[in-house]
């Protein structure tokens, strides 16, 4: 369960879903450092809602339906959010965040951002979310706030999951991921991490990931793995000379991808199934960041020339649809 924010709210009615330009300024509440602040605001004139607000302004807000959402102004009445699909919406319910340190994005989402499916019928987006969600129940109890870009089956463009994250402030951000398609056999795991050209910041957080994970990984007998020649840290460059993916490319915050192993191989997608799977890589995924925030390690598995790709353009902007927020 999510870390969540010292916040009580009792509501008579909900705004919800439509745009919302702008918010007077008298709506909106100042930084506060201690304590807590009442206050009962008019809606219409029979009706009214009180709020109790933590003392610290939120940064991101769980829905009632258990959807993330950035928060972009928190109001007398209620907060101001970015929607899944990047709009804006006023919600009075839900669970203020606070503090993050670490945001988990678990890649694709939705009906027809699937990502890669294995022969097996095991679909990436699934997993991907599975892992995410163990990993973050792992550092919940480490003590390292964290919040998930996507909690459900339901689509959210790049640019928002980097948005969550910004606007957050948090430490690091970690997309994960499972790849395709397979590569030549391999004595070793392939697992793939993708930073961030610019940032040492991004480049350490990977090489911690790598390392955790493929320390994990080799002792596994009995799998048949798979991994491209220069399997590792990777900086991807499209045909610009940019980072290739967006999720390296458009955050601000400390980001790297992961691609823990191969879906698209039956041998590698029949062990993903496994429980044995899911508790070993979030064990790796979660020591590796915990490293991070705690440690000055640098990580291993980095690979000196950048590997040159240009991504496919995601078809997440183009099949959202804003899901439900309450």
């Amino acid at each position: 369960m999510l870390r969540l924010g010292t916040v009580l709210i009792v509501v008579s009615m909900v705004v919800l879903g439509a745009a919302v330009a702008t918010i007077d300024d008298d709506e909106l509440l100042p930084p506060q450092t201690s304590g807590t602040t009442t206050t009962s605001t008019p809606l219409d004139p029979s009706t009214t809602t009180t709020i109790t607000v933590a003392a610290d302004p939120a940064v991101a807000l769980v829905t009632e339906t258990g959807v993330v959402v950035a928060v972009r102004d928190q109001t007398r009445r209620g907060y101001l959010v970015t929607t899944t699909c990047g709009s804006t919406a006023f919600v009075t319910q839900g669970t203020p965040i606070t503090e993050v340190q670490v945001v988990l994005d678990p890649g694709h989402g939705g009906e027809v951002d699937t990502g890669a499916v294995a022969p097996t019928g095991l679909v990436e987006r699934d997993i991907n979310l599975d892992l995410a969600l163990a990993t973050q129940k792992i550092l919940e109890e480490r003590g390292i706030s964290t919040l998930l870009t996507r909690t459900g089956n339901y689509t959210v463009p790049l640019g928002v999951r980097a948005h969550i994250a910004d606007n957050a402030n948090a430490q690091a951000l970690v997309s994960i991921h499972h790849n395709a398609p397979v590569p030549g056999v391999s004595e070793r795991p392939g697992t793939e991490v993708f930073v961030q050209t610019d940032s040492d910041d991004s480049q350490r957080l990977g090489g911690l990931l790598y390392e955790h994970t493929f320390e994990a990984l080799i002792g596994v007998e009995s799998v048949v793995w798979h991994a491209a020649p220069d399997a590792g840290v990777l900086r991807v460059h499209n045909s610009r000379g940019e980072d290739t993916y967006g999720m390296i490319r458009l955050p601000e915050t400390p980001s790297a991808l992961i691609e823990v192993l191969y879906i698209n191989s039956r041998e590698e997608a029949e062990f993903l199934e496994t429980a044995r799977y899911l508790s070993l890589a979030a064990t790796a995924l979660a020591d590796a960041i915990e490293a991070y925030l705690r440690t000055d390690n640098p990580g291993s598995g980095f690979v000196e020339e950048p590997r040159r790709f240009t991504a496919q353009v995601s078809v997440a902007d183009a099949v959202c649809e804003d899901v439900p927020l309450g």
